[in-house]
C-alpha cells in the first residue's frame, strides 16, 4: 500500500533507492505471502488444527481485503 501511495504521489529523486525497495517488496513479496498466509490459515481451520478465535478474525478479514485489493492493482 505504501508503494501505491508513492506511486501516485510526486517524490523527490533523493528517495529513488528506498522507492525502488518498497516497490519490489510491496509488488513480489507482499501478495504471494498474503495469499499463502491466508491458504495456510485456511486449511488449519478446515483441519481443525487451530479455532477460530485463535486466528483474530479481525486480522484474517483485514488480509483477506488487503488481499482483494492487491490483485486488483495488480489487474488492473
Amino acid at each position: 500500500m505504501v508503494g501505491f501511495v508513492i506511486r501516485m504521489l510526486d517524490y523527490s529523486d533523493t528517495w529513488e533507492q528506498v522507492v525502488k525497495h518498497i516497490m519490489v517488496l510491496g509488488g513480489v513479496v507482499a501478495a504471494p505471502l498474503n495469499i499463502i498466509t491466508i491458504l495456510l490459515t485456511a486449511i488449519l481451520l478446515l483441519a481443525r488444527k487451530v479455532q477460530w478465535a485463535n486466528v483474530h478474525p479481525y486480522i484474517f478479514i483485514l488480509n483477506v481485503i488487503i488481499l482483494l485489493l492487491q490483485l486488483e492493482l495488480f489487474i488492473s
